[in-house]
């Protein structure tokens, strides 16, 4: 996937990226292709500790923190998971006026942006109807961040938290987002932004959606996410396939879903 993820960064003209190795062999692999990387130093006291524990939630909690390490010197971070591929330029189509700007794994205008979900408590009688609010969670994978204090505290308390407990880092990524202050808790201050769902597309929206409807087909994102399937490598390469090369029939042997 590293692969088909910096070749297609390289095809769109986009210079300014950095792959962090956290293994030899990924490190050189890049320097042979070209791809600037950075080998976080094997001694360091946080990758010993994912060294040892060598499963996602410690891979996850360094990712934060190697954010926050770019963040302390004033960079802005466009986090990339490889499972993306390219097709136009991100950068030219980030809105930077927030601290978080974010992809989003909705799959619609109001599970990308979020609407009123009304609960029916029907014992209550005239007030059985409760509003509640819904929103599909923001995709940890692909997010614009600024070196901001409100940014900062948010990887600091990610990191934490996932120090702590074992949990997914996108629903810790969520939560310290979005859950409010209240009784026991100091909530974030940290402003958002949902990405535009249909530029910054997810697999879900291509291969449930798009690829079913002709006028959509013409449509040209900025980049497709494969994070609802787990197909991954095929899938990219025949979104390259057909984005890239021309093939109309490249999505077509794919199923909307995957089996379970």
């Amino acid at each position: 996937m590293l692969e088909v993820w910096s070749d297609n960064i390289k095809r769109v003209g986009i210079t300014n990226y950095l792959v962090v190795a956290l293994d030899d062999s990924t490190a050189e692999h890049c320097k042979s292709r070209g791809v600037p990387v950075y080998r976080r130093d094997p001694a360091d006291a946080i990758s010993k500790t994912v060294g040892k524990q060598g499963d996602n939630h410690a891979v996850s909690g360094l990712k934060f923190h190697l954010l926050r390490e770019f963040l302390q010197l004033g960079y802005s971070v466009l986090l990339s998971d490889v499972d993306i591929v390219y097709l136009q330029n991100p950068f030219n189509f980030l809105y930077r006026d927030c601290d978080v700007e974010s992809m989003t794994d909705g799959h619609s205008n109001m599970t990308a942006y979020g609407y009123d979900d009304v609960f029916d408590d029907a014992p209550m009688g005239w007030s059985r109807y409760a509003h509640t609010m819904r929103i599909w969670v923001f995709n940890s994978g692909f997010f614009y961040i600024r070196p901001t204090i409100p940014s900062i505290e948010l990887l600091d308390r990610v990191v934490d938290r996932l120090s702590k407990e074992v949990a997914w880092d996108q629903a810790v990524f969520n939560e310290l987002l979005f859950f409010p202050s209240h009784p026991g808790y100091e909530g974030l201050h940290a402003s958002k932004r949902a990405m535009d769902y249909y530029l910054f597309l997810n697999s879900k929206v291509l291969f449930t959606k798009f690829r079913h409807e002709p006028e959509m087909l013409r449509h040209k994102p900025v980049i497709v996410h494969i994070n609802y399937h787990p197909d991954k490598l095929p899938r990219m390469k025949a979104v390259v396939e057909y984005y890239v090369h021309g093939k109309k029939e490249a999505l077509k042997p794919f199923p909307d879903g995957s089996d379970w």
